[in-house]
């Protein structure tokens, strides 16, 4: 075997070579510029935490429509048993109510994450009371009024507006496919977004989200 090295594989070697360089000097430079760059929103912290791209500010599990949904008509009960319907109470149509924003949990006695959350949703009504935010508790157990405010009662819940549908209709209507499921209405009784499942609805995030509605 000849020990000679040729010119031309001396060329070729110096190719690879400068190759190989050509490509630390991209690897290096790559890096440097990731160390220098800043992330977008570091300098507004707040921003990147409270505000989503499109502007809403986010809340776990929050599904916020792309324009608001019409909902069918969702008669329900008041505690007394009275009718009325959910379009008309965030509509200000029923007698004694405002419009603004409503929303509108639905729960049941048996239902032990329901059960967790009225205390939260309590004090957020309380919270928002008089600007503009109604918060609605609307159950779905079949005994209808009596179980329900019997419970509300012995957990000391002082400002939920309470309603009630034995007949599970309005719960279909709107497609709930589990408990508990809350919706947040405009003034027209459209549904801006939904939320299914538990949520801490005193949370800075839902105060941010209710904000940001009553606003734009």
């Amino acid at each position: 075997m000849s020990s000679r090295v040729t010119v031309s594989q001396i060329t070729r070697f110096v190719r690879r070579q400068k190759f190989v360089l050509a490509g630390l000097i991209i690897v290096m430079s790559v890096g440097a510029v990731s160390l220098y760059t800043k992330p977008a929103n570091q300098g507004n912290p707040q921003l990147s935490e409270n505000m989503s791209q499109d502007g809403a500010p986010p809340l776990a599990k929050f599904i916020t429509h792309a324009t608001p949904k019409i909902l069918p008509t969702l008669n329900v009960q008041k505690a007394d048993g009275q009718p009325t319907s959910l379009a008309a109470i965030a509509s200000g149509n029923d007698p004694g109510q405002a419009s603004g924003l409503t929303l509108v949990n639905y729960w049941a006695t048996w239902c032990a994450p329901c059960r967790k959350e009225m205390p939260q949703l309590d004090a957020l009504a309380a919270r928002y009371d008089g600007r503009g935010v109604r918060v609605i508790t609307l159950s779905v157990d079949r005994s209808g009024a009596p179980k329900g405010e019997k419970f509300l009662n012995e957990l000391g819940v002082t400002n939920l507006e309470r309603l009630y549908d034995p007949s599970y209709k309005s719960a279909r209507a709107v497609g709930l496919i589990g408990l508990p499921t809350t919706l947040l209405l405009n003034g027209e009784g459209h549904e801006i977004g939904r939320l299914a499942g538990e949520a801490d609805w005193d949370s800075q995030a839902v105060h941010r989200l209710l904000d940001y509605n009553l606003e734009n």
